[in-house]
């Protein structure tokens, strides 16, 4: 629990360091994907299956290995599932 607690406010910490446009995109996006998560009993696409398709993406990185991609999964399902916390809603 207090690991999820520290990645989240770590997570928080970096993502408010982002530049004024990088941070309003990723809000949009996190914030979209967080509705599409609530919707999980019916598409299926829970935070963990959303980060498993975005993780990559959104980082940037390759992932030659799955130490990588395990990471990119992780930092994204923190986005997802603490997004109300992270970003501020309209």
């Amino acid at each position: 629990m207090e690991d999820d607690i520290v990645r989240r406010d770590s997570v928080h910490a970096i993502v408010n360091a982002l530049s004024d446009p990088h941070y309003a995109a990723l809000r949009a996006l996190i914030l979209h994907l967080n509705r599409v998560q609530h919707r999980s009993q019916r598409n299926q696409m829970t935070a963990s299956n959303l980060a498993l398709i975005f993780g990559p993406t959104l980082t940037g990185v390759g992932a030659h290995n799955l130490a990588d991609v395990g990471w990119q999964v992780r930092l994204v399902e923190t986005l997802l599932l603490n997004a109300t916390d992270i970003f501020d809603e309209d």
